[in-house]
This record gives structure tokens, C-alpha cells and sequence, in this order.
């Protein structure tokens, strides 16, 4: 493992950069990127944050800079492999996380992985501990990826030098406060300590914003979001005396109410808010046999060991992985086996 200077120098060594966030992308991991990509791109860096998908519209507000270029692509040729220096894995630590770009990330003269995830973490027998990467940041300990990401750019400014501003800035500050309030449920969940408020103490003095964040991640819904929340109400099965939670939305659902990237990302947090309920699973059919299973724990259970039997991952309270199978096999799968689960602990 490296610390925040190593990754911070391998950074500034690198000129074309290619960011490769998770499948199902976060507030985190969105956050993270464009804090970074911003932080390069003022040092004269190309580079941009590699994602397939749409992302969340409640996110959208941040991923253009002030020249109105989005720091995120889904075209992986726009930097060619014989030039492409450096692949960062940002808050995610295996290939199956972005696994349609894995090829590229292998491409590059050298890889970085920033992440906070536990199971990103790889044990061999003589008992080293390393990632996928050539060089490694991983803090299980974090509350967010930005966390780490804001412990690089404080370096990167050292090793930069006065002449050069990276920070403070305005836009990494809140990109790094959207990454932070997401991950720790706005510092409400668990694995809020003490080292989010001392990061928050500081980039509040970077002019941030942090009503207009908010107002744009919490309270910028569409009516379909609220109309597939409904969905998967009416979907929701209680299992071992309501300790646990399963739903489901199809993709003919989705299709149906007309839903984008991110809208179905709120209703785990309201299935792990119905009192009595202390493992929730909700699954989405991406499409047919591809399903994304979302777990979260309210207080004692670990959802990651049940995302890691499937080759997923996660932390202790939040976890996910994907299944290839229809998704009623998929529901009923995942429902025995977080009942077997709550019936033996």
C-alpha cells in the first residue's frame, strides 16, 4: 500500500490520465472524479474519467468545467493506448467495476487505485496486501473515496509548488463535499468519524456552496423516480420476522415510468428505513440476465461477505455485485440467502 504523497507524485508525473469510477455510479465516485480531473486539468493535464453509462441527472450539475467540457467520456479512444501514461481506479479496486474498459486500464504505462472498500483489498498467503493496481491507496477506514482524494490533492499542492494553485478551489471543494455528504447518507450514517469534519472544516473555506449541493443531490427529483420507488414498494417481500427486506424493478418497469441513470438509487435507503428491517436487498434488471443487486445493513450484519459470495463488493453496511441470470431467479436467490442469513445469526 501507498501513501497520499506516492499516489500524489505519480499523478503529477503523468500527462495523459484516463479515471475509471464503478459501474452503478455515486455521488462518491463522481465527486472523486471530477475533483481530480479538475485538480489535473489546472496543470495542464488531459484527462477525463471513463463511463459507459448515463449518469445520475441529481449529479449532473458538477461534471463540466468552466469551458464547458464534461470531465467524463464514454469513447476510450479519445487518449490512444501508446499515449495513455496513467489508469486510476477511483473508489473501486477490481476489474469487474468497470469491466468494459478493463482492457484499458491494463493498457496504460502504470496504474493507480484510490478507494476506501475493504474487499478492493488483495490477501496472498505469505500475508502481503496489495491491489489491482501498480500503485495503491486503500483506506477501508475512509468514509468516502473523496476523503483520499482530498488527502492526494493537499499533497499534489505541496509537491507542485506555490507558483501553481490546485487548491483551495471552489468546484473541487464541493465536488469533494458532494463525494463525502453521499457516502456517509449526509453524515448520517455509521462510518462518519471524525476525519469527514475535519475535511469539511477545511474546504468550507474554498467559497463552497454546500446548499446548492444539496438542493441539487437531495431535492432535484423527477415524478418517475418517485412513480419507480412505488414500483418497487408494491414489489417489496419482508423475510425472517421483517429483519429483512427484498425487492425488485424490472427493466420493462423502467421503460415503462421512463426512469434514468440514479432513480432507482434512493429506494435501498427507504427499504433499510422500515423499522424492524435490518438486511435489504433491491435488485434492477440492467438487462436481460444482467441484474445489479444493491445490499444495505442497518446495524450488526455485514452485507459485503453476501456481495463477495457473488464476486461483488463493498463495506460492512453497503454492497453490491451483479448476477446473469433471469431476475425472478435472481429475487429468489437473494432472498434465501439473506434468510439464511438472519435465521442463523
Amino acid at each position: 500500500m501507498e501513501d497520499p504523497r506516492t499516489i500524489a507524485s505519480q499523478l503529477l508525473s503523468a500527462k495523459n490520465i484516463f479515471l475509471f469510477p464503478h459501474v452503478g455510479i455515486d455521488g462518491d465516485a463522481v465527486g472523486s472524479c471530477v475533483a481530480l480531473a479538475k485538480a489535473l486539468r489546472t496543470l495542464g493535464k488531459n484527462v477525463y474519467a471513463l463511463y459507459e453509462e448515463e449518469l445520475p441527472h441529481n449529479l449532473e450539475f458538477m461534471v463540466t468545467d468552466e469551458h464547458g467540457e464534461s470531465y467524463f467520456t464514454n469513447d476510450p479512444d479519445v487518449i490512444a493506448d501508446s499515449e495513455l501514461d496513467l489508469c486510476v481506479a477511483v473508489d473501486c479496486g477490481g476489474y469487474d467495476r468497470f469491466k468494459p474498459y478493463q482492457d484499458k486500464f491494463r493498457a496504460a504505462k502504470n496504474t493507480l487505485c484510490i478507494d476506501h472498500h475493504g474487499t478492493s483489498l488483495i490477501t496472498e498467503e505469505d500475508g502481503t496486501v496489495h491491489g489491482i493496481a501498480d500503485f495503491s491507496l486503500i483506506d477501508p477506514d475512509a468514509a468516502a473515496c473523496g476523503i483520499l482524494v482530498f488527502d492526494v490533492l493537499k499533497e499534489m499542492q505541496e509537491l507542485a509548488g506555490e507558483e501553481v494553485r490546485i487548491i483551495p478551489d471552489r468546484e473541487i471543494g464541493e465536488a469533494l463535499f458532494a463525494a463525502i455528504t453521499t457516502d456517509t447518507g449526509n453524515f448520517q450514517y455509521s462510518n462518519t468519524n471524525r476525519k469527514c469534519f475535519e475535511v469539511m472544516a477545511e474546504i468550507s473555506s474554498w467559497d463552497v456552496d454546500t446548499n446548492k449541493v444539496s438542493v441539487e443531490i437531495y431535492e432535484n427529483e423527477r415524478l418517475e423516480e418517485v412513480r419507480i420507488r412505488s414500483r418497487a414498494m408494491e414489489h417489496m417481500e419482508l423475510v425472517s420476522k421483517g429483519r429483512g427486506a427484498v425487492s425488485y424493478v424490472t427493466k420493462e418497469d423502467m421503460e415503462e415510468i421512463g426512469v434514468k441513470a440514479g432513480e432507482t438509487d434512493s429506494i435501498v435507503k427507504i427499504m433499510r428505513a422500515i423499522g424492524g428491517v435490518e438486511v435489504v436487498a433491491f435488485l434492477k434488471e440492467k438487462e436481460r440476465n444482467v441484474i445489479r443487486v444493491s445490499y444495505r445493513a442497518k446495524s450488526f450484519a455485514d452485507v459485503s461477505l453476501m456481495a463477495a459470495n457473488h464476486k461483488g463488493g463493498g463495506h460492512k453496511k453497503a454492497a453490491g455485485c451483479t448476477l446473469y441470470m433471469p431476475i425472478k431467479d435472481a429475487v429468489e436467490l437473494i432472498t434465501k440467502e439473506i434468510k439464511e442469513y438472519l435465521d442463523n445469526i
